[in-house]
């Protein structure tokens, strides 16, 4: 069993460092422009628990979540380019999620900018995208915690200056047992395609 375990960790670590490469890009133009637009990839990556702070001061743990399906995306709320897309694109789908089925879906939102994004910073760029904050949370937490839960998810934050970070665009879909199942890597997210594979999973585990 311990021999089987330790299989598994290991097989997940190696799925986990094939669907992020490569790890970060930059948000000059010409690596915006030739960055891949959109991909998903069928993944099962069973996510650790963490905890971090939401965006109106509470500590919230992943484990919380268990029965819920989790749509998370990471990003920073001074971004010039991408995490706006990424956002809209959590955006839509939240807003698309019938009502009946609203209580069996989470978002979150983890920064990769902690010396900026405070829970004051987060809450007000949520309310400008007009978020739902009944079952969406923006996550920030002190960088040494911040780091062990990138760590988890393979992405390596590049502090480039002051509110200017590179990292992998990426948006994460999770079942309800805290298995991640779809990653969606790239500057152009497809709202209705990951909105399928929400509504499939929601029918797999009802």
């Amino acid at each position: 069993m311990k021999s089987a375990r330790l299989w598994l960790s290991f097989g997940a670590a190696i799925l986990c460092a094939v669907w992020l490469k490569p790890a970060v890009w930059g948000h000059d133009p010409e690596a915006v422009k030739t960055a891949p637009r959109f991909e998903r990839r069928e993944i099962e990556l069973p996510i650790r628990d963490f905890t971090l702070t939401d965006q109106n001061g509470r500590r919230l743990s992943f484990n919380r979540l268990s029965g819920r399906v989790v749509v998370l995306g990471f990003g920073y709320t001074s971004c010039p380019d991408v995490c706006p897309l990424l956002t809209a694109t959590m955006l839509s789908v939240q807003r698309r999620v019938p009502e009946n089925q609203r209580g069996s879906v989470y978002f979150l939102t983890i920064t990769t900018d902690p010396e900026i994004d405070t829970p004051a910073i987060l809450e007000t760029y949520a309310r400008r995208y007009g978020a739902d904050l009944s079952n969406w949370a923006f996550l920030t937490g002190p960088p040494e915690a911040l780091e062990k839960v990138w760590e988890n998810f393979r992405l390596r934050p590049t502090k480039k200056a002051r509110g200017l970070v590179d990292h992998t665009p990426l948006i994460l879909l999770i079942d309800r047992q805290g298995i991640a199942r779809f990653a969606y890597i790239g500057v152009s997210p497809q709202a209705q395609i990951l909105l399928q594979d929400l509504t499939g999973l929601l029918k797999r585990s009802s």
